[in-house]
């Protein structure tokens, strides 16, 4: 996973957020799966708060779909941890490559349900202060 990038850049970002909560960026891949049972479709992760996520995809999904996203995260010895969230598809936009997809949780990320997406929340909004 990347690191975000400096504090002036969040800063920046702060400025120009919509958002109540700040959203980290976080680039990585995810797996969408359709609660519907369609195909899951693979994502980028482009950014995450505690509440959703923005991420984009080749392939459309439907507004107000309720999906499972799927991340991976790396621990302190290098080893894959995956979480799953659950949560519904707020937002998609067409874009030069498909589409931007927003996802807003069905329950907000904590450290006992989400321990590695919590941690990393946690360590970026510290930095970013």
């Amino acid at each position: 996973m990347k690191r975000p990038e400096s504090k002036s850049s969040h800063a920046k970002a702060a400025t120009n957020e919509r958002r109540r909560l700040v959203r980290a960026t976080l680039v990585g891949s995810a797996l969408v799966s359709p609660k519907s049972g369609a195909k899951a479709i693979t994502a980028v992760l482009d950014n995450v708060n505690m509440v959703g996520a923005g991420l984009h995809a080749k392939e459309k999904l439907a507004m107000a779909e309720k999906v499972t996203v799927s991340l991976a995260f790396l621990d302190a010895d290098r080893v894959e941890q995956q979480e799953k969230l659950d949560g519904n598809v707020a937002w998609v936009k067409p874009w030069e490559k498909g589409f931007l997809i927003g996802v807003v949780w069905d329950n907000v990320v904590t450290k006992e349900k989400n321990k590695w997406l919590y941690y990393y929340l946690e360590e970026t909004m510290k930095s970013s202060c």
